[in-house]
């Protein structure tokens, strides 16, 4: 990018302004700022199977992938009062119900991830017709947003219930990302747990300091 001299100059804007707005960008994980070589414009990194999903920024399958086609199946969903690991990472009580929900998830009709998700009814009411789409798309019409998560990376082999959902043989290798997503007011809206066959999907994490601004 150029100099921060250059582009105040040419959108005739403060240089107090225009770091606030490379600061807003750095915080969306859009550029970077790197010793020596000044502001870069993060890739958009590919391969022959589709775009990488990002793992450092908070955003879904669907915001990822918008030039192809993500299409999901409900497999269960149904309202309960939350056990103990659910009642601790959403910061809920005993008696506040919760939505459980479970789909697979299909990119460019191809098996790609298996769904796991638990949600607080109170964020929303939801039914299949919106979790056969984006429920993050949803929740951004009623200005429910993730602005930050917590995510856990690890392998494990398939269940018979994920290995059905994906179809896979149990005991195949999958990738799962534990995730605990939080709004822009800071509450805990979602904990679930994405489970990925090895061989559809992949993921790029990039590691920038946002302290320099």
């Amino acid at each position: 990018m150029p100099t921060q001299e250059a582009l105040a100059d040419k959108y005739k804007v403060s240089r107090l302004t225009l770091r606030k707005s490379l600061k807003m960008l750095s915080d969306e994980g859009l550029i970077h700022s790197q010793q020596g070589s000044g502001t870069i414009v993060r890739s958009q990194m590919a391969d022959h199977l589709g775009e990488l999903l990002p793992l450092d920024l908070p955003i879904g399958t669907t915001y990822t992938h918008r030039d192809q086609a993500i299409t999901s199946k409900v497999l269960f969903f149904g309202a309960r009062l939350p056990n103990e690991t659910e009642q601790k990472n959403l910061r809920i009580e005993a008696n506040e119900p919760v939505y459980e929900i479970k789909r697979a998830r299909y990119r460019n009709g191809k098996n790609y991830s298996y769904e796991h998700t638990i949600m607080p009814t109170r964020i929303l009411p939801l039914d299949e017709e919106i979790l056969a789409g984006s429920i993050y798309d949803h929740l951004g019409e009623k200005n429910v947003f993730m602005t930050d998560a917590r995510r856990v990376v690890y392998a494990e082999g398939a269940d018979s219930e994920s290995g059905s959902a994906l179809a896979v043989k149990p005991g195949t290798p999958l990738l799962v990302i534990e995730q605990i997503a939080y709004d822009q007011k800071g509450s805990a809206f979602e904990y679930s747990t994405s489970r990925f066959v090895e061989d559809h999907s992949k993921f790029v994490l990039d590691v920038h300091r946002n302290d320099i601004w």
